[in-house]
């Protein structure tokens, strides 16, 4: 009895932890049966606990829809859509649903055209056009203008470009092009996102393009101006800037863009003439705008002026981090300003992410010239080969400290699959580490690289370097590995994206797996990236 008793105080309750996939898959059944009460409630604590996941948010969506509320499905939908990136076309055909039963039958149809365009041989295509055909019934309506088309087009184009699609920003702008040759807008982005892709002379030549058509361009020259200052031809730069003086533009939209330009060359006071004199038209509850217009008249000794535009910025965006931080720099005298302010960040964020960008540059640069691909592609070809001479290379590259930490990692790992007893250490910069066990980061790993050529995929610099980081990643959040064929599938994608490019879709089929999986995890790869060492 007294044996049982200390038993019995001697036993530990351990608490029966949860993730999101464990109420997706319950509230997956409740839905089948038809209880939605309980599958809302499902979903929505698998999208609490798991956040990052768009497939939760869709089927969290697609339930609301059913219990008819609508617009809270839609608010899930765009958030899978803007906020978390992810382009799953099948959301627009949701969201068109949605907005036809609320009958709101302009965005019905703007939805169901836009689902159309991203995916021409979608599952749900029939339907979209049923759709369409009973707006139109219901309203007396025609299908879209082709002036309307040409909107969403170009609204599609700009949000590939603003979420980082670059290559298909391109196909989309030129696609445009063809079809309406005068629709210079197209032909500005198409100019923007060639330099964003650093294809500086084919961002030049669509530019020269637009004004050797319509030489008036004023978009056109206020790119130009930027691009060459940033090439570092200053003086061609100046020239424009010069010219641009002479402008007296009459639209709002074109005296906002020429604003924003003087503002960038340092030439506040005509950023302040040309930006103050649209202060009444619809740009005054736009944030970013009243932030311009701040800038410029701070930068013209007006700062009473300068904090009245900051405190109404903060008033149509309270969430916002640009108003607050520039209203209290400005109260404190603390506050100087150039041109790289009339951007809508505040500066920290601005050098945290050219910091970024350098430290990814430099790591990149570092994979290339170390020869890792070389060495990683040769540490994998000695795995199983349990030769004497093998087995001393495979520990004069652990003792190595010049070496990349995870390719030390690896070849640990070799020696142990070899003889789990083997003594082997790895040399650091703060002295030796035994390693004792096989990494189950690194079995993971070389799993995804086995993975990554089952599907074609060339073991380059840029796969290598993606696959480097992602192991990085995986030190400090293991659960990112729990999908090799996701891993695998997200880092060919990103690697292609920098090269010739490719679709989330085609990639996601060529690995058997869905889109917003393999979304998911191009997201985890992308945060990794952004890191700064």
């Amino acid at each position: 009895m007294k044996k049982e008793k200390h038993a019995e105080s001697d036993m530990r309750i351990l608490p029966f932890m949860q993730d999101g996939t464990d109420y997706f898959h319950r509230g997956i059944k409740a839905y089948q049966k038809k209880d939605l009460n309980k599958a809302k409630r499902f979903f929505e604590r698998a999208v609490y606990l798991q956040p990052e996941e768009p497939t939760f948010y869709c089927q969290l969506a697609t339930t609301l829809a059913e219990l008819g509320e609508y617009d809270r499905s839609n608010l899930y939908l765009d958030q899978v859509l803007e906020t978390m990136g992810q382009d799953i076309s099948e959301c627009y055909f949701f969201m068109a649903n949605n907005y036809a039963h609320m009958g709101m039958f302009a965005e019905a149809e703007t939805y169901a055209s836009l689902y159309m365009r991203k995916d021409p041989d979608g599952e749900f295509v029939d339907d979209a056009l049923e759709l369409l055909d009973l707006i139109h019934f219901e309203t007396g309506s025609e299908p879209l203008t082709e002036e309307e088309e040409l909107i969403v087009g170009h609204e599609e184009a700009r949000s590939s470009i603003e979420n980082g699609d670059l290559a298909e920003a391109k196909g989309q702008l030129a696609d445009l092009i063809r079809k309406h040759p005068s629709f210079w807008a197209a032909y500005n982005n198409l100019a923007l996102t060639h330099f964003y892709l650093k294809e500086y002379d084919e961002a030049l030549g669509v530019l020269n393009q637009i004004l050797e058509k319509n030489p008036g361009n004023l978009n056109a020259l206020c790119n130009l101006a930027i691009f060459y200052e940033q090439l570092g031809r200053i003086d061609e730069a100046a020239q424009l800037v010069e010219s641009l003086k002479k402008v007296f533009p009459i639209h709002p939209d074109h005296r906002y863009k020429l604003g924003s330009t003087f503002g960038y060359f340092n030439e506040h006071d005509y950023a302040n003439r040309w930006l103050a004199s649209i202060n009444k038209h619809y740009y005054l509850n736009d944030p970013a705008y009243l932030h311009f217009l701040a800038v410029s008249y701070f930068a013209t000794g007006k700062q009473e002026r300068a904090l009245n535009c900051w405190s109404k910025a903060q008033e149509i965006d309270p969430d916002g981090q640009v108003a607050p931080y520039y209203l209290k720099q400005a109260r404190e005298g603390l506050l100087t300003v150039t041109g790289t302010d009339y951007q809508y960040r505040v500066p920290w964020m601005v050098k945290q992410e050219m910091a970024q960008k350098g430290d990814f540059v430099q790591r990149f640069n570092n994979v290339a010239r170390g020869l890792q691909k070389n060495k990683l592609v040769h540490l994998t070809l000695m795995r199983g080969n349990n030769s004497e001479e093998n087995i001393e290379m495979l520990k004069a590259f652990c003792g190595r400290l010049e070496e990349h930490s995870v390719l030390k990692e690896v070849a640990a790992h070799l020696l142990l699959e070899m003889d789990p007893e083997m003594p082997v250490s790895i040399k650091r910069e703060d002295g030796e580490q035994q390693v004792e066990s096989m990494s189950p980061i690194v079995a993971s790993g070389l799993n995804i690289l086995s993975i990554l050529k089952e599907n074609g995929a060339s073991i380059d610099d840029d796969v290598t370097f993606l696959w480097l980081e992602t192991m990085i990643l995986a030190r400090s959040d293991s659960s990112l590995l729990r999908n090799h064929t996701a891993i695998a599938a997200a880092i060919d994608y990103v690697a292609r994206k920098r090269k010739d490019g490719a679709s989330q879709r085609q990639i996601a089929e060529l690995y058997g797996i869905t889109v917003s999986m393999l979304a998911s995890r191009i997201q985890f790869i992308k945060r990794g990236l952004e890191r700064v060492d």
